[in-house]
């Protein structure tokens, strides 16, 4: 007799120290979330210093080199540091003319697939951040259409 009386007083002890140990827990839990949910992600950080701005071109169309028949259809945009308006214009107009330069001596081939097309970004992406003597950090393909 005395023996299933330490037995049931021993699984009464379990039996209340497993509940408060999980009543703990889940108290830890829920505390953890809404400090998860109330918390603010930092802000990230633009990988452009300074004041940059996003210039569009206006819409570009000629032919290209091969075959001769094709023409390209082109919208972009530049990101730029801060200059005035009067600046922006005229780099722009000189980018446009590279690319109207760049896109007269390629052929349809160069631009087929994700890897022509971005080869394509990089060039003139190149072209323009010389062009501007390193003012025009990136230029960004809006349109792209082929004919």
């Amino acid at each position: 007799m005395r023996l299933i009386a330490a037995i049931v007083v021993l699984t009464l002890v379990a039996v209340g120290a497993g509940a408060l140990a999980g009543l703990h827990l889940f108290a830890a839990a829920e505390r953890a979330a809404d400090a998860k949910k109330s918390a603010t992600p930092p802000p990230l950080a633009s990988s452009y210093a300074g004041s940059p701005r996003l210039r569009k071109l206006s819409p570009i169309v000629t032919n290209l080199a091969a075959p001769a028949n094709n023409w390209a259809r082109i919208e972009a945009s530049m990101v730029t540091e801060s200059m005035n308006d009067e600046e922006a214009g005229i780099l722009a107009a000189h980018i446009s003319e590279d690319i109207v330069t760049y896109l007269r001596s390629a052929s349809v081939a160069q631009f087929e697939g994700s890897r022509g097309l971005q080869h394509l970004r990089d060039d003139l992406t190149e072209r323009a951040s010389i062009r501007s003597s390193g003012k025009v950090r990136e230029l960004i393909i809006e349109t792209l259409v082929i004919q």
